[in-house]
């Protein structure tokens, strides 16, 4: 199909225009790049200037920013909020740009996924943009999946898995590509709420995975465990990482604010860092963002030292990722609390989620099996215990009125439409 043909009326021609297709929802920071300013080249933009701030930079060559949300700056800790998915498709090595932007298309099609809101052409290459409403960077493994999936269909760059890459804006020039114009296309303007454009994305849903793993439970089939460990995205492993890895930084927070881990502790806490930061981050970019995580968290180590302590993750996140064999080190959460315990103060507990005790991991299971178990009465007719107390009280107080009043019990038990045996039991408290 011709991309004419896709197109709605809807005009894209400058920076606000980005803004408002990107980010309309935006409530937290956006990052600005401008490599050929003078003096800043990194810039925040808060929720309540940064329309204005990008409107000023029509013509203007090679401005980038971040589509999704931060808290302050662009580091995956520091994540805030999802806007949109992405693929960044380049034709540096001589491809025509409208061909690629076709084939890509194309690939979507045949993988019956929906087709993205809007394509940007740069001057060399295209931006493919999915819009979706703001999303919580919670979501962030699941988000990084659709992402590897999407890039491996359009046969687009790797790196576009990076929640914090930064992309060319519309209405800016190209300074690479003979200070082409950065245009836009709008196919859809409609975005999508994320859960559901994760299942078309992905090749099972979340549902699909949980039903399986029912089904292996009730059945004992061994033969379906190789269907889940098969798929390419498995969400519960990566969230667990992420929480450990959101856990470490509350415990250095607590431990060592703005100071800097002690030594004692720092190979320890850096290590662990890098090991969590490995299960959702693209290897490529891993040592990247270790090193400027440990600038903050153990500013006293040199690269050297940083990449001399962390070496073994980063080989075998590198060995995962090209001979596709899970090789990256794996900790229980008792094993994680084992090492780690002597600097978690009791006060941080309630906060942690993923590097806690044993008793601890009992009481928050027991105390969700309770509200599940409650979920389900409640959808099976049943009551709170508070309610049926309060109905049970108004029942004898009236039975007791009524039997004052010479009115037999199976007429008492008529009048209250319940059984005689509940009758007589309320009438007990005569006696």
């Amino acid at each position: 199909m011709a991309l004419g043909a896709r197109q709605y009326s809807l005009d894209l021609r400058s920076p606000a225009d980005h803004y408002d297709l990107i980010t309309p929802q935006q409530q937290r920071e956006l990052v600005l790049y401008t490599p050929l300013s003078a003096n800043r080249k990194w810039h925040v933009l808060n929720a309540e200037t940064a329309r204005e701030r990008l409107a000023g930079y029509v013509e203007q060559p090679d401005i980038y920013v971040t589509p999704n949300e931060f808290f302050h700056w662009r580091r995956i800790k520091n994540g805030a909020a999802i806007n949109a998915l992405y693929v960044d498709i380049d034709a540096h090595d001589g491809r025509d740009v409208m061909y690629a932007a076709t084939a890509a298309l194309s690939a979507i099609d045949y993988a019956r996924i929906p087709s993205p809101n809007a394509i940007i052409y740069t001057g060399r290459g295209v931006h493919l943009y999915w819009l979706i409403n703001r999303t919580s960077a919670n979501v962030l493994p699941r988000w990084q999946g659709c992402q590897r999936r999407l890039v491996e269909i359009c046969k687009g760059d790797r790196m576009s898995a990076d929640m914090t890459r930064v992309l060319r804006v519309i209405g800016t020039r190209n300074s690479r590509a003979d200070h082409a114009k950065v245009k836009a296309e709008l196919l859809s303007p409609a975005r999508h709420d994320f859960d559901w454009l994760h299942d078309q994305i992905m090749p099972m849903t979340r549902s699909e995975i949980r039903d399986l793993r029912a089904a292996r439970a009730a059945r004992r089939l061994d033969d379906i465990a190789p269907a889940i460990q098969a798929l390419p995205q498995q969400g519960s492993i990566y969230c667990r990482w992420f929480l450990v890895y959101q856990d470490l930084h509350k415990i250095i927070e607590a431990n060592w604010q703005n100071k800097g881990i002690e030594p004692g502790h720092r190979d320890t806490m850096l290590f662990h860092l890098t090991n969590a930061l490995s299960w959702f981050t693209r290897s490529a970019s891993l040592q990247d963002e270790i090193l400027h995580v440990a600038q903050q968290v153990t500013p006293t180590f040199t690269p050297e030292e940083v990449r001399s302590y962390c070496t073994s993750i980063f080989n075998r996140a590198r060995d995962t990722s090209a001979k596709g064999i899970e090789l990256r080190y794996k900790y229980y959460r008792s094993t994680l609390w084992t090492q780690l315990s002597p600097v978690i103060p009791s006060s941080l507990l309630p906060d942690l989620r993923a590097i806690i005790p044993d008793e601890l991991a009992t009481e928050r299971r027991l105390a969700s099996k309770r509200k599940d178990d409650e979920r389900r009465r409640r959808a099976a007719g049943a009551v709170e215990r508070s309610v049926y107390l309060a109905n049970a009280d108004k029942n004898r107080r009236e039975a007791l009125t009524l039997k004052a009043q010479g009115m037999s019990v199976r007429g008492i038990a008529a009048t209250l439409n319940c059984s005689i045996g509940s009758v007589q039991h309320y009438l007990k408290t005569l006696n």
